[in-house]
């Protein structure tokens, strides 16, 4: 029985130790709002977490509150009548990569790859299409950077109506609802 034990324990601490683990100061997530029909505005959220498992799930927490604007007040408003911060403290997103994509790789080597990932807003979750470009850093280090944006639909979301109180706070015309979303990740195993 004890060496049962022992092998679960070691394998347990051996799958925790292969899992990668994205590097947060080595990732960003941007993304354009436009206003008025002609007026774009590049946004992000400053704060990522997340890990892609053994078995290719990628998993990403987007702490809602790290949202920057540029613009305070904005942020303020978007956090609360966009985005219901207080309630929904987090975005999540998820995908899978099958690692084996990359074991044969060698450092410097990139590849493009086409999954899709599932996003999950308030309590919406969407499954979009994403293009990558993924990329052998360090035989540690992988990248995961979009070719092309995810588009979001924010009224997919049920966010069309905080979207539309924003445009009325803000005396806009239009704020439009499709939103391009781009994002560049790097993960390190443990």
């Amino acid at each position: 029985m004890r060496l049962l034990l022992a092998a679960v324990a070691l394998s347990t601490s051996f799958a925790s130790q292969a899992a990668w683990q994205l590097s947060p100061e080595q990732s960003q997530l941007r993304f354009v709002s436009v206003k008025n029909g002609t007026v774009a505005e590049v946004h992000k959220f400053s704060q990522l977490s997340g890990n892609w498992a053994d078995d290719g799930k990628v998993s990403i927490q987007i702490p809602v509150a790290t949202l920057d604007t540029m613009i305070p007040i904005r942020n303020e408003r978007m956090l609360e009548h966009v985005l219901n911060a207080k309630s929904f403290p987090h975005i999540s997103a998820s995908a899978r990569i099958e690692p084996k994509l990359l074991s044969d790789l060698t450092v410097g080597a990139s590849m493009q790859h086409s999954t899709e990932l599932s996003l999950t807003l308030l309590d919406k979750s969407q499954t979009l299409p994403v293009q990558l470009t993924l990329t052998k850093l360090a035989n540690d280090k992988i990248q995961a950077t979009t070719t092309a944006p995810v588009l979001v639909n924010s009224a997919a979301f049920q966010l069309d109506t905080g979207v539309r109180k924003l445009q009325e706070i803000a005396k806009l015309n239009d704020i439009s609802l499709l939103v391009p979303v781009t994002f560049h990740v790097e993960f390190k195993r443990n």
